[in-house]
């Protein structure tokens, strides 16, 4: 007897055979929903990584939200004759300005901290030493938890005045018409020479108001933001031109609540500040944060009325943090764009392989699915075998891939996919199902001759035509639009559109030479060159699939190494444009008598100053706009500079002319406003604009200003300002680190010295810079292997015929190395065409992303960068793939050579 076997068997054992194509394509669906899955996720890491790695580097100037007001706030009814408290004075202005918070739209209420505030009043020459010695005074509810007394003890609560006034007994004939306790640092005490008990005095004769040192202290946290809204607090402020006497000014606290002390006749100014807490900001609610803050700086805010007496009566804030959230925004939009025209290419290629692998589940299944059918099986039940093999190659390595992104994703760096994020992996795992389905009816029947239709269809010359017009008409929509950021399809479609059309001109063009070929081989006596050549003419095994994985391959290693050096050359004009010189000096005013001392610094080749940013007014055919001023020593500059980028652009010479208007470079900014006014002055002093400056510069980020030479200071600013920045050329035998040592101790402050090479490294240690140059390495990696599993399957696809022919022509007398003769000429002429196709079209598609897509937010420029051509790189990217192709070549030879001649011989004629 017979046992019976059950269909579930049978299915199961049909599964269990010949699974290599099956393991192949579950393979590859478990690497690509592992990517799809994990995209999404990098994506939002990186982005919040480089809006914290922007924001991060912020001052507490540049990162909290601001308000800076003339005056002090409205004390309300007081008996001013006794000491206040700090409730008393401040309370109702803090209130107002908590309020301001409470109220502004989220997430700014989480964002920001509860607002502080302090009301400084400055600059006050000290009576026993007027010109030596100034006094500013800061009156900061909270000072208490930001410093630790050395010595002494905290001020207590002043007084509006005196009972009575009482002699001076510094001032000969003055009179103290009131007492105010102080602390300051240690190092301002001593600095002004102010011992804890002295007493320092500031105002008229006739009402002086004594200053009393009661302690002195050091900053709880010296790099709180506490400290930069408050500035010279912890080191006092001292000017030394070189010319005038030395002045030191002191910056002294007083209990807040002496703020009700009159007799203080320096300047009143308020500074309110929100605490940004940078932490709380993230990719996801960056744009709300952005607008939220761009809606409070919009408007003044009313925190009084006049009714309760002379003060402030509205708040207007400014936020710099704002510009920096959009610039990390619009760096992440750009950040998507590229990676999405980076990996479009590969996403084509990785489904053309797909469909590929499932023709080699269908080739390995075809003559069991041809016996099913002629047993009765339907067309219903051979899409259902071939659905489930589908289910066990596409949906189950489908979930483990998403599940394993999922996993580390949340494990490793705590980030939570959403629904959205897992449905590149399901479509992906359906796609092999899909597939199957489709070529089902195509298995069961007889495996149609490919090399009866040669000349190709109307339907194949239209869907070219089509494919060729869209590609035309996508890069023309590209180049005419200009910039665009985050996931544009458009701009995604480019680069495959590009690839795909390289391929058809490809499959067009490379069987032209190969006809010749074929002409000479018929005329020789080698019979591999005569029938590799028929073989590639009539049934050319490597078909679309493959040539599009090599085109794409090859041109996403090629453009990404064109990117790589566009990014790379960027950074460095840029890194180069922002030092304007082998070295810049910022971080204090510097002296003549500094400056020569830098010249005199071994290494050093010559050494010039830029004074800072000194307001002046652009007069344009009578129309006067607001502008910065900067002084530099032209022929200084210039020999510093020299022709690498800087503040100086090619070409120009700001030194002084004996007769016409003075010479002046300007920002590009600038230079807009201008036009082509003939009628231009610079204060009130003809000017005349022999340069313009659009990238990046020594002076910073600043938009609008003039630099001029030094001989047109007097004229123009009525002075000749302090330098705040240095810039120094180096010896080229130098050693940029012993100079810079002998800089830093060259200055009595603490100097920041930068380089190119410095802040290049900044720029491109930056998570978006590194997340471009990974996204880059990373996807020619996948089409390096996209390209590898297309050249496999293809060689394996085309195993039966060539072993069939090869057992044939081995009985015939034909040597051994037969087989690699047939295996290079099937691989060899349309791969070798692909590698040229895709170099051209790798080389093109760098042009539509510089086009299409902004980087100078990566290269922290105003300029994009320039496309850069590397020989280098186009040879090793291109010898890569080459060698690749080779390998796998050999690879598969080496599986074929092993095939019988006469187990080849007894399978039936080509067409089973």
């Amino acid at each position: 007897m017979s046992r019976r076997v059950t269909t579930r068997a049978l299915v199961s054992h049909h599964l269990r055979s010949r699974i290599g194509g099956g393991a192949v394509v579950a393979l590859l669906v478990l690497m690509l929903s592992f990517l799809a899955t994990a995209a999404p996720i990098v994506l939002g890491l990186l982005s919040d990584a480089a809006l914290r790695d922007r924001l991060g580097v912020l001052g507490a100037l540049e990162r909290d939200v601001v308000s800076e007001t003339a005056g002090a706030p409205q004390l309300g009814a007081h008996d001013f004759s006794v000491p206040s408290t700090t409730e008393e004075v401040w309370g109702t202005f803090l209130d107002a300005v908590e309020g301001i918070r409470v109220e502004a739209d989220d997430p700014l209420p989480e964002v920001l901290g509860t607002g502080r505030a302090v009301t400084t009043v400055t600059d006050m020459p000290v009576a026993e030493a007027p010109r030596t010695r100034a006094v500013s005074m800061a009156f900061a509810p909270g000072i208490e938890d930001e410093i630790v007394l050395v010595e002494g003890r905290m001020p207590e609560p002043a007084a509006s005045y005196l009972p009575e006034p009482v002699a001076s007994a510094s001032i000969p004939g003055g009179s103290v018409a009131n007492r105010v306790e102080v602390v300051v640092s240690a190092e301002t005490a001593g600095e002004m020479e102010w011992a804890v008990g002295e007493t320092r005095s500031v105002g008229i004769p006739a009402a002086l108001v004594e200053l009393v040192l009661v302690g002195t202290f050091e900053p709880v946290d010296p790099d709180a933001g506490f400290w930069e809204h408050v500035p010279s607090s912890l080191t006092p402020k001292i000017f030394d031109d070189g010319n005038l006497p030395r002045v030191v000014t002191g910056m002294a606290f007083p209990h807040p609540a002496s703020l009700i002390t009159s007799g203080l006749r320096g300047l009143y100014s308020t500074t309110v500040w929100f605490p940004t807490d940078i932490d709380r900001i993230s990719a996801a609610t960056a744009e709300d944060t952005a607008a939220a803050l761009r809606k409070l700086t919009a408007v003044s805010h009313t925190i009084g009325s006049s009714s309760g007496g002379i003060g402030i009566l509205s708040l207007r804030f400014q936020a710099d943090v704002t510009g920096e959230i959009e610039l990390a925004l619009a760096q992440g939009a750009s950040t998507v764009a590229v990676i999405a025209m980076i990996v479009a290419g590969p996403i084509g290629v990785a489904a053309a392989v797909l469909v590929l692998g499932c023709r080699l589940i269908l080739e390995r299944r075809r003559p069991s699915l041809r016996l099913l059918s002629a047993r009765g099986a339907s067309l219903g039940q051979l899409r259902g075998i071939l659905g489930l093999e589908g289910v066990v190659a596409g949906i189950v390595p489908a979930v483990i891939g998403a599940a394993i992104a999922a996993i580390v994703g949340a494990a490793v760096f705590g980030a939570t996919p959403t629904v959205l994020d897992f449905l590149p992996a399901l479509v992906i795992g359906l796609a092999p199902i899909a597939i199957l389905v489709v070529l089902a009816p195509a298995a069961a029947e007889r495996r149609a001759r490919t090399d009866l239709d040669l000349g190709g269809s109307r339907v194949r010359l239209i869907g070219e035509g089509i494919v060729v017009a869209l590609t035309a008409l996508t890069l023309v929509l590209l180049f005419v639009r200009g910039y665009s950021s985050g996931l544009d399809p458009l701009l995604a479609a480019a680069p495959l559109l590009l690839a795909i059309t390289a391929c058809l001109i490809t499959l067009r063009l490379y069987p032209i030479p190969l006809h010749g070929i074929f002409d000479r081989a018929r005329r020789s006596s080698r019979l591999d060159a005569f029938v590799g050549a028929a073989r590639a003419l009539r049934e050319p095994s490597i078909g679309l699939t493959p040539v599009l994985a090599l085109v794409v391959g090859v041109s996403v290693a090629v453009s990404s190494g064109i990117l790589l050096s566009a990014l790379q050359s960027g950074i460095t004009q840029s890194a180069r444009a922002q030092v304007g010189a082998d070295m810049r000096i910022t971080g204090g005013s510097f002296t003549l008598e500094q400056l020569d001392r830098v010249r005199g610094i071994d290494g050093v080749a010559a050494a010039t100053g830029i004074s800072g940013a000194e307001p002046s007014t652009l007069d344009v055919n009578g129309a006067k706009r607001a502008t910065s001023v900067f002084v530099v020593n032209g022929a200084e500059l210039r020999d510093v500079q020299g022709d690498e980028p800087g503040l100086l652009p090619p070409g120009a010479s700001l030194e002084p002319t004996d007769d016409g208007p003075m010479p002046m470079v300007v920002a590009g900014a600038t230079a807009r406003i201008i036009g082509g006014s003939d009628e231009l002055r610079l204060g009130s002093v003809p000017a005349e604009v022999v340069g313009v400056t659009s990238g990046p510069s020594p002076i910073g980020a600043r938009e609008n200003w003039a630099a001029i030479d030094a001989a047109y200071a007097e004229d123009v600013l009525g002075r000749d300002p302090s330098d705040r920045t240095v810039l120094v050329r180096l010896e080229p035998d130098a050693a940029p680190d012993a100079v810079e040592e002998q800089l830093r101790a060259a200055f009595p402050f603490d100097a920041r010295i930068d380089t190119a090479d410095l802040i290049a490294d900044r720029i491109q240690a930056g998570p978006a810079v590194q997340g471009v140059r990974w996204a880059l390495l990373i996807a020619t990696a996948v089409t390096a292997l996209l390209s590898a599993l297309a050249i496999v399957m293809t060689l394996t696809l085309a195993t039966e015929p060539r072993n069939r022919l090869l057992a044939l022509l081995r009985t015939l007398g034909a040597p051994r190395r037969a087989s690699t003769s047939l295996a290079l000429w099937e691989v060899g002429p349309p791969a070798l065409a692909a590698i040229v196709a895709g170099t051209v079209f790798g080389a093109i598609v760098p042009l539509v992303v510089l086009a299409a897509v902004d980087l100078r937010p990566f290269t922290g420029s105003t300029v994009q960068p320039s496309y850069r051509l590397d020989p280098a790189i186009l040879a090793l990217t291109v010898g890569g793939f080459v060698a690749l192709a080779a390998v796998l070549t050999a690879i598969a030879l080496l599986v074929s050579r092993r095939i019988r001649a006469a187990r080849a011989l007894r399978t039936v004629e080509e067409g089973t």
